[in-house]
């Protein structure tokens, strides 16, 4: 026995597609995610819609990345480490807190 086709709206398909393209995620984890019948579905709304219709980060974003130096990943990974260092030693004396 066929059950009836499930109709998604536009706005629907398009926000699927956008996490499905911004997560990484795949087609069959995407489609048990929002209960799609099948990942198949995903290839079809892909072809219909493209990537072009998406808001998909600009390849400008993508260039300035390019140009960014060693210098200034290094810097901000430095940065991100003693944040992380940070977190860690508040995290511990909360811990301690607690315990008391």
């Amino acid at each position: 026995m066929r059950k009836n086709p499930t109709k998604y709206s536009e706005e629907f398909k398009l926000s699927v597609l956008r996490d499905y393209y911004s997560s990484g995620m795949s087609k069959r984890k995407c489609a048990k995610k929002y209960g799609l019948c099948n990942p198949t579905l995903l290839s079809s709304w892909q072809s219909k819609y493209g990537e072009k219709t998406l808001s998909l980060p600009l390849e400008e974003e993508y260039d300035d990345m390019a140009r960014r130096s060693k210098e200034d990943y290094k810097d901000e990974n430095a940065a991100l480490r003693k944040r992380v260092r940070e977190l860690e030693k508040a995290l511990a004396y909360s811990r301690l807190e607690t315990e008391a």
